[in-house]
């Protein structure tokens, strides 16, 4: 899949399949995530992988709209740590690039919101975080048990040009 269909088809997914992600699949969706823009090309994140069970249990059962995540293949965390410039954008575009990774080669992912909230410091201390780092992005990635169905709004609805 290129770059343009898998930004353009993706969806988020939150039902899994019990399968796993493939190993040589997860390298693939992380380097892509460690491949994105960072601020002053900072890159202070660590991405933290859960696959097992009983860890991504004990992260679901942490997030307020996230109980679903103990289904998928795996749960990745991106901690953004205290030298980042740009916590929220670099956090974001790691996170977009593995998500368009793990649909690029089939799977389905759900970002749950972090942003340093109550969510991520529960999820941070199930995950050993350090205090100074925070958790600012938090998502699912699985073999999805099917397609996603909503729709996106057209793209007159979202864009002007010139002025609002």
């Amino acid at each position: 899949m290129d770059a343009i269909t898998a930004m353009t088809t993706r969806r988020s997914i939150r039902q899994y399949k019990d399968e796993p992600v493939k190993p040589e699949d997860l390298e693939v969706i992380l380097n892509c995530g460690r491949l994105a823009p960072t601020g002053v090309n900072r890159q202070a994140w660590k991405f933290i992988v859960a696959t097992e069970q009983k860890v991504k249990e004990a992260v679901a059962e942490a997030t307020d709209y996230g109980k679903f995540i103990a289904q998928a293949g795996v749960v990745i965390a991106v901690a953004i740590g205290p030298d980042a410039v740009c916590p929220n954008e670099d956090s974001a575009a790691a996170t977009c690039n593995m998500l368009n990774a793990a649909h690029a080669l089939g799977y389905g992912g759900c970002w749950i919101g972090a942003n340093g909230n109550d969510t991520a410091r529960r999820v941070g201390a199930v995950l050993g975080v350090p205090e100074d780092w925070r958790i600012m992005a938090l998502f699912s990635v699985g073999v999805p048990q099917g397609p996603a169905t909503r729709e996106k709004k057209t793209l007159e609805e979202v864009v002007s040009y010139n002025h609002f």
